[in-house]
């Protein structure tokens, strides 16, 4: 038992005011469809990307992460609501899907 990376990121981020880039499963699955990443990603290299991409600040980081979390929960859920996507137009899986129709 015990807590993982993302609780861990979560509680030093939203609770100790820190800055440390939490990855999530919509982090995860949006960074995938963008064709960022792959399933092979792990949550190290998916921070690691996160935290040299953005400035090292807290609310930054929080924003972005509340930011990521909004799109997944809207959009980008597990059946995705591509037609309604802020970001489709930069969006590999929007992109190979418009193929296909």
């Amino acid at each position: 038992w015990g807590i993982g990376q993302e609780t861990a990121d979560s509680i030093i981020l939203y609770a100790a005011n820190k800055p440390t880039f939490v990855v999530d499963a919509y982090t995860k699955r949006i960074m995938s469809r963008l064709g960022l990443v792959n399933e092979n990603t792990t949550y190290s290299d998916l921070k690691k990307f996160f935290e040299l991409q953005l400035p090292e600040d807290l609310e930054i980081y929080k924003e972005f992460h509340a930011l990521l979390v909004e799109l997944g929960k809207n959009y980008c859920k597990t059946k995705p609501l591509c037609d309604k996507c802020p970001i489709r137009d930069i969006c590999a899986e929007w992109k190979n899907s418009s193929k296909k129709r």
